[in-house]
């Protein structure tokens, strides 16, 4: 069941296994009429969509056992048009003369549903689901966050969500650190910045792995991931993490005074760059954290026993040869004994499904999603069938044989079969952490430092935007974020020095409109809060 905590609302990458869960019930996509259709064999109506293509990971999505069952059972044949970099090409795509019926499991900004939806290009659903989509309609009517997370500035609903209620699942981004390197230094896994960069300065010197070779790294991941993993992660450590993943992500956080404010023109902020820097010029931060460093190169050298600690939201990413060496924390107490997880909101994605103007029957689309907004069809979206793509052991659904020894591995394995286990971002709600691990016959890992204290005491989704905010907003943004780059790269190397550099560095993002971006930030929250 949905998570809410009233008055404080309670991806990612491609190579691990997805997230979540449902306990509203319904039955909308398996109802008696559809599996009329799934005896007869026959298809009563057809939709189309376009969607990103995953064809290099596994059978395109007219092959894939999921969506040939799920004709079966809905009546409802899909013809799926799928593309290589749609991120770039979604744009180009609306000046088509015909559009898709819908677009699936792509990318459009709040900013971007507002536009399209105000030129009549989208649909506004609200009404639509009302009628056709009593799975989601239940949860938008149940829980404000969501309903808030998907209405846009002009009060419309222009898509139907991808959901994560679990921030123990991938909602949250974690650090991992080398428990077999502490256990051999004789140290205890951090609860504190200082324990810490106590524990990753050891690293660097101590010779954990035993090879005597110096060859340890402190915290390392890819060239470029330092910005939104660990510096985020630590924005929860320094005061500025109130208000999640999507928030830090647009440089904002919310004070005590429940104010929106900018995470980058902080006090909190300028703390958060001295202990990167501090540990930059130890050797704790890799000296390759801005360039010189892929995914192909880290997990090598991770196979090598070389790697201290790094952040990711599941241990998979690594690899699974060294996985296991890692545990996770998720909140690190700061000099002033903050701490805030770094953990997403539950509308996890605002546009897995957007219904165009030139749909057929609108209806019959968000009919046929809406089964997978109920646990039935949660089930059957990450896990498929009993007897067909897994099998029941000891009251747990778990994957059959040909998926747990894939050789790529089970996320691969599955995605051969269905479509929700990797990539994200799909139009339905995730399965719990229990589920998931239970499917692989593994065990859900146990956050005792994951609680309601530790949880952001707000964590937005994107908040939404006017047309004139989003277009004034857009151009500050990306000035600011390409600025705040260059520095962070200066800041953090000891290129300039924070303190003497500081005013100047402030002084330049208000010249960038720092102060108009932080207003229309404001009058977003507000707005979001009175909906």
């Amino acid at each position: 069941m949905f998570r809410s905590r009233k008055g404080k609302v309670v991806l990612l990458g491609t190579l691990m296994m997805a997230l979540l869960v449902t306990g509203c019930g319904g039955n909308s996509g398996g109802s008696t009429e559809n599996n009329k259709s799934s005896e007869s064999g026959k298809t009563s109506s057809s939709i189309s969509f376009l969607r990103p293509s995953w064809n290099n990971l596994r059978p395109a999505s007219k092959d894939l056992w999921m969506w040939q069952e799920y004709e079966k059972m809905s009546g409802v044949q899909v013809e799926w048009e799928e593309l290589s970099d749609i991120g770039e090409k979604k744009n180009v795509i609306l000046t088509r003369k015909q559009l898709p019926d819908a677009f699936y499991q792509v990318d459009w900004s709040n900013g971007e549903l507002l536009k399209y939806g105000q030129q009549g290009l989208f649909l506004p659903l609200e009404d639509l689901i009302k009628e056709h989509a009593p799975n989601l309609q239940k949860l938008l009517d149940e829980n404000e966050d969501i309903r808030k997370g998907l209405t846009s500035a002009d009060g419309h609903i222009y898509a139907t969500p991808y959901l994560d209620p679990y921030p123990e699942g991938n909602r949250t981004i974690r650090l991992y650190i080398n428990k077999k390197w502490l256990d051999n230094l004789g140290m205890e896994v951090p609860k504190t910045t200082a324990e810490l960069e106590e524990a990753l300065n050891a690293f660097v010197t101590q010779d954990p792995n035993g090879n005597g070779v110096n060859d340890e790294q402190g915290w390392y991941m890819p060239s470029g991931s330092l910005g939104w993993t660990f510096e985020q992660m630590m924005m929860g450590s320094f005061g500025i993490g109130n208000g999640g993943r999507k928030a830090l992500g647009n440089f904002i956080y919310v004070d005590d005074n429940d104010e929106i404010q900018l995470t980058i023109a902080s006090d909190g902020y300028k703390e958060v760059l001295k202990y990167e820097n501090r540990m930059y010029e130890s050797g704790a931060i890799n000296k390759q954290a801005f360039s010189g460093v892929d995914y192909d190169k880290w997990t090598a050298d991770a196979a090598k026993d070389t790697v201290g600690a790094w952040n990711w939201a599941a241990p998979d990413y690594i690899g699974e040869s060294v996985k296991n060496d890692f545990v996770p924390i998720n909140v690190l107490a700061g000099p002033d004994g903050d701490t805030a997880s770094l953990t997403d909101s539950q509308v996890a994605g605002a546009s897995s499904l957007v219904i165009t103007k030139d749909a057929k029957d609108p209806g019959a689309i968000l009919k046929w999603v809406d089964y997978f907004y109920s646990e039935e069809g949660s089930v059957f979206g990450y896990l498929g069938k009993e007897g067909v793509t897994y099998n029941m052991e000891d009251s747990n659904m778990v994957y059959i044989d040909e998926i747990l020894n894939y050789k790529d591995g089970i996320g691969l394995g599955a995605f051969q079969y269905v479509d929700n286990v990797y990539g994200g971002y799909f139009p339905y709600i995730e399965l719990s952490p229990e589920i998931r691990a239970a499917a692989g016959r593994q065990e859900a890992p146990v956050y005792t430092d994951l609680t309601e204290e530790t949880l952001p005491g707000v964590t937005l989704p994107d908040l939404p935007a006017t047309q004139e905010e989003a277009n004034e907003s857009s151009s500050i943004v990306a000035d600011l974020g390409n600025y705040v780059g260059q520095m962070r790269v200066e800041f953090v190397t000891g290129t300039k020095d924070i303190d003497q550099e500081w005013d100047n560095y402030i002084a330049q993002l208000k010249k960038m409109g720092s102060d108009k971006y932080l207003q229309i930030k404001q009058e977003q929250y507000k707005r979001y809060k009175e909906s």
